[in-house]
């Protein structure tokens, strides 16, 4: 499972999303959370300057994600995103640790 948060500072949880430059990417294999990486956008990779879906540019640097964790997203966005089938968790968290955390247990007590 690959899961991006917004995040362009690489250490805190952001808001507006479509227009943040930086994300930390998350990989989950066999419940166990790899190393991070913090991805850093062109002003055209940008989600709110993409055209059309994440899956039509397999290029993109957050192509893939399953879950996008965010403080906060509009409703295009969301959309955009839904289409492609990912998993959208807002939270007030400031911390993308435990944002990611508090996803991973939500997420596990679904199953």
């Amino acid at each position: 499972m690959k899961i991006a948060l917004t995040s362009p500072n690489g250490t805190t949880l952001s808001g507006h999303a479509g227009k943040c430059p930086g994300y930390l990417v998350f990989v989950i294999e066999d419940g166990k959370i790899l190393p991070q990486e913090h991805v850093k956008l062109t002003r055209q990779q940008t989600l709110r300057n993409l055209e059309g879906r994440l899956s039509d540019h397999p290029d993109h640097p957050l192509y893939g994600m399953n879950v996008f964790i965010t403080q906060g997203l509009g409703e295009g966005l969301m959309r955009k995103l839904h289409k492609d089938k990912i998993t959208i968790y807002q939270t007030e968290e400031p911390d993308p640790i435990n944002a990611l955390k508090q996803f991973h247990l939500i997420n596990e007590s679904l199953d």
